[in-house]
């Protein structure tokens, strides 16, 4: 314990004195530049932790520590103008460096193997800095097709693929048993999932959403067969090119397509295949019957639009995971959430751009949502007839708020308060959905 707390002491003087360095250097270095130095440094010591600290626990308290440290040269005026400025001198709001300390710690006390954890933090260390500084620096095509959306360039997206690819790939080969074809597959899933972590990230978040994404796919994979691994690989081309015919028809942007890909994968990573059904035909049909005009397409939507319309699905799948008992029914709820947002985009669609009028864009967003994900939806599950009927209930109840929505802000301006008063209505809905599911008696309704 002794030699824990002295470690810890170590660790902590070496990020005041890496903080103090970048501020003395500062004149020669960019923001940027002193704000990665500070991440490599840190990181580098990160990735020792595995093997000089013996108890879990030191690491928790050193991460309060550090983060107390952190905020502390928030908080404090003198020091935020003075040494903090070598931390917090880009121009963007960003707890990024917070983030990465809790991200540490909580990969720390979930791995199981010294691999498991080296990789998450190795690509968070390596691979996001590298991206940033060649981006900065030689990025020269933005990905970013919104004002919304912060700057991405594909030189940087690219060298952060190739860092992270090896940055899993070098661990694998050498820490595991694991045979080399599973490896590359493996690394590969690993840099794409991370690239796309990445592309969409903001206000620093990738720091924290990076590891313990990176952490839950090696979790995943690292025991499937060669057989299972080719098929989720496949699975992974499958939805880029589902995502390429959608950009081309739709009017989302390329950021978005990496959300979608992200949203997918993470998907089939936590549940399976039945999982991302309701979400390819969302994505599939929500652009079709009606085709896109070209007034349409040039009221482009940013990634915003993708997280909006998976948010409430995904943290369904999320609490199936602690609550496997009711997966079936959260799995309904997970759909629900997907035909509340088809019908209320459709009829949102057929109202602004179509000209319909608001019983007959109601009554199309509701069989739209029925044929493509309620039937669907209830044929996976072989959901009871009352069952399948407070489904419809339920989507039926969501097409008043759209009528209201639609009335209270315009839709051809869609924007965050938008998106979060259609996130908040969904919801809502499912929750109550989902409760009255499992209150109701209706958990063995559903097999």
């Amino acid at each position: 314990m002794i030699w824990d707390f002295t470690v810890s002491l170590g660790i902590l003087a070496l990020l005041g004195g890496v903080i103090v360095f970048a501020k003395r250097f500062s004149a020669r270095l960019t923001p940027e530049g002193s704000r990665k130095t500070i991440h490599v440094t840190m990181g580098c010591a990160a990735l020792s932790l595995p093997f000089i600290i013996e108890y879990r626990l030191t690491v928790v308290l050193l991460g309060i520590a550090a983060i107390g440290f952190l905020l502390f040269l928030r908080i404090h005026k003198g020091l935020r103008q003075g040494l903090g400025t070598a931390l917090l001198g880009v121009d963007r709001k960003s707890l990024g460096d917070v983030y990465f300390v809790v991200a540490i710690v909580i990969v720390f006390l979930l791995h199981q193997s010294a691999f498991e954890y080296i990789i998450p933090i190795a690509i968070l260390t390596f691979a996001d800095s590298t991206a940033a500084l060649v981006g900065t620096n030689y990025g020269r095509h933005n990905m970013a097709g919104h004002d919304q959306e912060a700057t991405k360039s594909r030189e940087g997206s690219t060298m952060f693929f190739i860092v992270a690819f090896i940055c899993a790939l070098v661990p694998l080969q050498l820490m595991t048993e694991i045979g080399r074809a599973e490896v590359l597959l493996i690394s590969a899933l690993i840099g794409i999932v991370a690239v796309g972590i990445e592309v969409v990230s903001r206000h620093g978040n990738d720091n924290i959403l990076l590891p313990l994404l990176t952490y839950s796919i090696l979790r995943y994979n690292i025991y499937q067969s060669l057989q299972t691994m080719l098929i989720n690989f496949g699975i992974m081309l499958l939805l880029s090119l589902v995502v390429l015919v959608v950009y081309k028809m739709t009017n989302i942007t390329r950021l978005s397509m990496a959300y979608s890909l992200l949203v997918g994968y993470v998907v089939m990573v936590i549940g399976d295949f039945m999982w991302v059904i309701p979400i390819l035909t969302l994505f599939l049909t929500f652009g079709v019957l009606p085709m896109m005009k070209a007034e349409e397409k040039k009221m482009i939507q940013s990634y915003k639009v993708i997280e909006c319309n998976t948010i409430v699905g995904v943290i369904c799948l999320y609490i199936s995971v602690f609550l496997p008992l009711y997966r079936d029914v959260l799995y309904i709820s997970f759909s629900l959430s997907f035909a509340v947002h088809l019908a209320i985009n459709t009829y949102s669609r057929l109202l602004n751009f179509e000209k319909m009028g608001i019983a007959a864009s109601a009554a199309f967003g509701m069989a739209k949502a029925v044929v493509f994900i309620a039937l669907p939806a209830a044929a996976i599950t072989t959901m009871a007839p009352a069952v399948f009927w407070i489904f419809i209930a339920f989507l039926a109840l969501s097409m008043p708020f759209a009528v209201h929505l639609n009335k209270k802000y315009d839709y051809k301006n869609v924007g965050d308060i938008t998106f979060n008063a259609n996130k908040i209505m969904v919801g809502i809905l499912t929750a109550v959905f989902t409760v009255v599911m499992i209150t109701g008696g209706f958990v063995y309704a559903v097999s």
